[in-house]
């Protein structure tokens, strides 16, 4: 970066006037980024050029000196009496079309100048954002502040490169787990289409997209609030061990104690079932392992499962379900298919 004070004032000029290269508003766009104060004097200076090029327009446009010029050339012409009129109807049309084509100019000239102040904008804009996605993998991804984010396989978060003085935002799509840095004087807020959840310091976990298409917030330490955006002051308070329930069409928040001992399955591996439905240790395998696995029998979803596995692989725990229910375990694609008796 530059360090000459008039390096990037200059610049900033050149952007005004329409001669910054590509190369140099590239570097103008992450000088701006790198600290506020810049976007601030950025801001001050687009406004003194504004009032500059205003101040040059209307001093360009002198009506009485163009007026006496064209009244001048009258005079010179002569004539008759009739001559005069007709003259004085086409010196009405030429001012009148030589002040529509320095309107029209002048317009121009600012439509251009708010366009490129709008694209420069836009640019920057996009950016400041940071966008962080686990494809096939688990991921963790520590934030600017210092909060740590666990992103499950096929989850996406963005966020401002530079968190703002008042508040630290990110959106999320999919589910993670959230350890957030305390800082009394930056709310953090985890934001899904209009939900909300805002915190000062704490642990929880956000599913935006459950199996049953709700929003799931569960908290494990510290204490957080949910609410839509629309309607903030309908806030609902976790305490740990607690968990939220989204309907996000229907705008309403419910609260309950978790009864899902793994909600944090997918990121711990550690999974405990007791005298769990097959059909429920299924759908919570799916989400673990990100791999399908259906049952060729829908009466084979009510057998019942007691067990638990620590960091085990899909495989190992399908082995000990098979063994456990004496039923069989076959790869058909990409897809685990279970069959066998039924266990009523």
């Amino acid at each position: 970066m530059n360090e000459n004070p008039t390096y990037y004032t200059d610049l900033i000029t050149r952007y005004f006037s329409g001669e910054a290269t590509e190369d140099e508003l590239r570097e103008l766009s992450e000088w701006l980024i790198a600290d506020p104060n810049h976007e601030e004097l950025f801001t001050q200076l687009r406004k003194t050029w504004l009032l500059v090029e205003k101040n040059k327009v209307y001093s360009s446009i002198d009506i009485e000196k163009d007026w006496r010029a064209f009244q001048s050339k009258l005079n010179s012409i002569g004539g008759s009496r009739e001559t005069p009129i007709v003259l004085a109807l086409k010196k009405n049309m030429k001012s009148r079309n030589a002040f529509l084509s320095k309107t029209w100019k002048i317009a121009a000239s600012f439509t251009i100048l708010l366009a490129a102040s709008f694209f420069l904008y836009f640019n920057l804009s996009k950016l400041k954002d940071t966008v962080v996605t686990a494809h096939d993998a688990n991921i963790v991804h520590v934030l600017p502040d210092g909060s740590v984010v666990s992103l499950h396989a096929g989850s996406q978060i963005s966020y401002a490169a530079k968190f703002d003085s008042k508040i630290r935002k990110v959106e999320l799509k999919g589910e993670a787990y959230f350890e957030v840095a305390h800082d009394k004087t930056k709310p953090f807020v985890v934001a899904s289409g209009d939900a909300r959840v805002k915190v000062l310091g704490t642990k929880f976990n956000v599913n935006t997209n459950t199996s049953d298409g709700t929003m799931e917030v569960v908290l494990t330490s510290g204490k957080v609030s949910v609410f839509f955006k629309r309607s903030p002051q309908k806030n609902v308070s976790l305490n740990p061990g607690e968990k939220a329930v989204l309907l996000v069409d229907q705008k309403q928040i419910s609260k309950s104690p978790n009864a899902d001992p793994n909600y944090m399955a997918w990121k711990t591996k550690v999974l405990v079932f007791d005298n769990e439905t097959l059909a429920q240790v299924l759908n919570t395998l799916q989400n673990v392992y990100q791999t399908p696995v259906t049952l060729t029998d829908p009466a084979l979803s009510e057998c019942r499962v007691t067990a638990s596995f620590d960091g085990q692989s899909l495989e190992s725990v399908l082995q000990v379900i098979k063994e456990t229910l004496d039923l069989h375990v076959t790869q058909n694609g990409k897809t685990i298919e279970i069959s066998g008796k039924s266990c009523r």
